[in-house]
């Protein structure tokens, strides 16, 4: 199959800037696979590659832009990725031996680490190793080496059937974040599923320590459209949102002497699986005490983000 003329990489982004390193990278690989950015504001300079287009939309929202693009898009299948990604060698051919198998719906990877970083997204990256903070990371962070059916893994890194993508009425226009989980929920009523290829590999850059903790709040405070949707699956978005509604309780241990034992055991439970999950992904000893407060920060932002989601809803 010619990659060239059966593929479309589809890129979200708001400014130009924040694709460039990414084009630049995936042309390093691929030379002349079509490619549609989606931005909120107009290049200032004439695009010279013919393979590569640039298209507008005023909108916040990633499922918005992905729609756009891929209507725009003349070719067999897409490619999604974020513009702070690019992809690894054969990314897209390592995905050809199963995106015809029954039943498959989205073929995923793993989103793992540059080489190259400097300190703060290389504490970031070790976070992310933790399933503290990231759903299954064995398949997100490439451990995993069987292909396999998964439940869910993030748009950072789909190959998909364009015929699929519009059987399944796109993405979420309305939906600000969480739009590829909604997605993946509304494809099973097409009976597909997510696909799991450990050598569909990109690199997903991260950015500095306050953007990823103001990125985890976001993450929560726009997860209520998932939650509503209740199911066995989605009861893993909940347990932030129960623990930090726990936390807040801690006035009840002055009312009740036994809600103090009670308080006390489940924080020092959770201080402990804390620190041993620090042990577990800190291989330097002078991330140990950065990582371990991290780790608490990033692990509760999203669920006083959902919280604070809740409250607003309510008020309006």
């Amino acid at each position: 199959m010619c990659i060239s003329k059966n593929f479309t990489i589809i890129i979200p982004c708001i400014n130009f800037e924040d694709v460039e390193d990414c084009l630049i990278k995936i042309r390093s690989v691929y030379r002349s696979i079509k490619i549609i950015v989606c931005l909120n504001k107009k290049i200032r300079f004439k695009n010279k590659d013919k393979n590569t287009k640039f298209i507008y939309a005023n909108s916040n929202s990633i499922g918005e832009k992905r729609n756009i693009a891929a209507k725009a898009a003349k070719t067999k299948f897409l490619a999604f990725i974020d513009s702070d990604a690019f992809p690894k060698k054969y990314w897209v051919e390592n995905s050809l031996k199963f995106i015809n198998i029954k039943n498959v719906g989205i073929v995923s990877g793993p989103n793992i680490d540059p080489k190259k970083q400097n300190y703060n997204e290389e504490i970031i990256g070790l976070l992310k190793k933790s399933f503290l903070i990231t759903m299954k990371p064995g398949f997100q962070r490439g451990y995993i080496k069987k292909p396999q059916f998964v439940k869910f893994l993030p748009s950072v890194n789909w190959i998909l059937k364009k015929e699929v993508y519009f059987k399944n009425n796109l993405m979420n226009s309305k939906m600000i974040r969480n739009e590829d989980w909604d997605f993946v929920h509304r494809l099973k009523k097409l009976n597909q599923k997510v696909f799991y290829s450990p050598n569909c590999v990109v690199f997903h850059k991260n950015g500095s320590i306050l953007h990823f903790i103001k990125k985890r709040f976001k993450y929560g405070f726009f997860m209520w459209n998932v939650m509503n949707k209740i199911n066995s699956e989605n009861f893993y978005f909940f347990i932030p949102f129960l623990f930090c509604l726990f936390l807040i309780s801690f006035p009840l241990i002055f009312i009740f002497n036994f809600y103090l034992i009670i308080y006390s055991s489940v924080l020092i439970s959770f201080i402990v699986v804390v620190f041993f999950e620090t042990l577990r992904i800190s291989y330097k000893y002078k991330y140990l005490v950065r990582i371990f407060i991290l780790l608490i920060l990033c692990t509760l932002s999203p669920g006083f983000g959902i919280m604070l989601s809740i409250f607003n809803n309510k008020r309006n």
